[in-house]
């Protein structure tokens, strides 16, 4: 498999496969989601059912299209719930988030009994960025869930983030531990986890995989002005993903990239049974439709 560089050749690379999942959304009702979706259904990557309120949604549009079904409910802790359920028994290989409260649906995806959360796994947000100044697609976490992730947590986000890669054709990953510079500063609680992140690495632990940190932005994605710094590195400027040391780090990144950098954006919560597509409200139709796609190829 060669190596997928952006969200066009992710597309083209799902339509070879030729093989529709079952992406099960809760009240798309907003144009973003429902753009995103239809775009996926004729790009022939998904069906849908769709469970909100009739009244607000093109009912005959729905019924006209072979790969959209619709399930009426209206009260969205109800959908949310039965959506879930539907994921979890098998009627659903991807579960999307629509216009709806990301508590709501939280709630339903957490629940003990009733969740698609495995006991132990580690829940957090992968996202995936397509930076028009990089040379390839571009895999951080966690930018999203977990606002001051663990030792734990951050060995999932590793782990998980390798896992992703290797379905992008990334034989050998390159993962950067990030901070505002490379040095080691033993007053930062992170640092610690990096450290032991390190040892784990250097014991193989991580598989065929180059985990290095921590590094500056520089050192990880930008092999000119990193040369200057003069910093050995297996990263070389050449990250495929980066680890941030907290939400807030992840969250301005991750807004930044977009708003200056003209960067189209995809991202799914990782860690549970089946892919979910947590997106914001915010998030454009392409970045929805991108996220749909992250999940079709998990």
């Amino acid at each position: 498999m060669l190596q997928i560089t952006s969200f066009s050749e992710l597309t083209q690379h799902l339509q070879k496969i030729s093989e529709r999942k079952r992406l099960v959304v809760v009240n798309p009702s907003d144009t973003q989601t429902f753009g995103a979706i239809v775009k996926a259904v004729d790009a022939g990557l998904v069906s849908v059912l769709i469970i909100g309120d009739p009244a607000d949604f093109d009912l005959q549009l729905i019924s006209s299209n072979p790969f959209l079904d619709f399930l009426e409910c209206k009260d969205l802790y109800e959908a949310s719930a039965l959506a879930v359920e539907l994921v979890k028994k098998g009627d659903g290989d991807i579960l999307m988030k629509g216009l709806v409260n990301t508590d709501v649906l939280l709630k339903a995806i957490l629940h003990k009994e009733k969740g698609i959360v495995p006991y132990g796994h580690v829940v957090t947000f992968i996202a995936a960025m397509e930076i028009p100044t990089y040379s390839k697609l571009l895999f951080m976490s966690d930018p999203a869930v977990i606002p001051a992730p663990n030792l734990r947590q951050r060995i999932a986000m590793i782990e998980y983030a390798i896992s992703m890669t290797r379905n992008f054709g990334i034989l050998k990953p390159k993962i950067a531990l990030l901070h505002g510079t490379e040095k080691l500063n033993p007053k930062l609680n992170f640092m610690d986890d990096y450290k032991l992140i390190l040892e784990d690495a250097r014991k193989g632990l991580f598989g065929d995989a180059i985990v290095d940190g921590p590094l500056d932005i520089f050192l990880a994605l930008n092999p000119a002005l990193g040369a200057i710094k003069n910093v050995e590195t297996a990263i070389q400027g050449d990250a495929d993903v980066v680890i941030f040391p907290g939400f807030e780090a992840a969250n301005v990144f991750y807004k930044t990239v977009i708003t200056f950098a003209g960067a189209e954006m995809g991202g799914i919560l990782y860690g549970t049974d089946k892919p979910v597509v947590m997106t914001s409200r915010s998030d454009s139709a392409t970045s929805k439709f991108n996220s749909i796609a992250l999940a079709c190829i998990m």
